[in-house]
């Protein structure tokens, strides 16, 4: 457990770091929140391993600023992996269920799946081992079609909320210090 002076520490580290890496961004606040929000749903998805690709593709698509988007593909790393993607399964699931085409595999039975295949520990001792590659992948067959859709709906809304969220903070920041962003008003 960290102690209240190391928690301290990295919050001020990760607010140094977002202000001078993301509202610094020599770039417009859209392209800036664009790629927040780009980042965030990129985080969403499962395609473990892909996310850079995706993100640098679809911010490429969409003019976002590129490096935000790497900074927040971050969000989903091997300590939130149950966090995000668990309920992308749960909605998903309920979704394909309403339309009939819901997965095979009890709630429960990937309850215990998430828990084993996703846990920091197996994560961190496994990531470069063919083995867990072959074994997430194979779970990932199992239930990807209700993570994708789940995943596409949770990341679009969370998304959305981060685009707007993130734009009237780094508009409002760069209103507040013009100083630093003389072009910006």
């Amino acid at each position: 457990m960290l102690t209240k002076k190391q928690r301290q520490k990295i919050k001020d580290k990760v607010v140094k770091f977002l202000k001078y890496r993301v509202l610094h961004v020599d770039d417009s606040t859209h392209r800036i929140a664009l790629g927040l929000a780009l980042g965030v749903f990129v985080a969403f998805t499962p395609p473990l391993g892909h996310h850079i690709l995706l993100v640098i593709l679809l911010c490429s698509i969409f003019r976002a600023n590129k490096f935000v988007g790497l900074t927040f593909i971050w969000l989903s790393n091997p300590f939130t992996y149950v966090v995000l993607y668990y309920p992308n399964y749960l909605l998903g699931r309920r979704v394909l269920a309403f339309f009939g085409t819901a997965g095979e595999i009890e709630p429960a039975r990937i309850s215990t799946m998430f828990n084993e295949s996703l846990s920091f520990g197996h994560v961190m001792t496994g990531f470069y081992t063919s083995e867990f590659w072959r074994e997430l992948g194979s779970f990932f067959v199992k239930i990807g079609f209700e993570m994708f859709t789940g995943g596409l709906i949770i990341g679009s809304i969370v998304a959305g909320l981060a685009y707007f969220t993130g734009y009237r903070l780094i508009d409002g920041y760069r209103r507040r210090h013009p100083h630093h962003f003389p072009d910006h008003i």
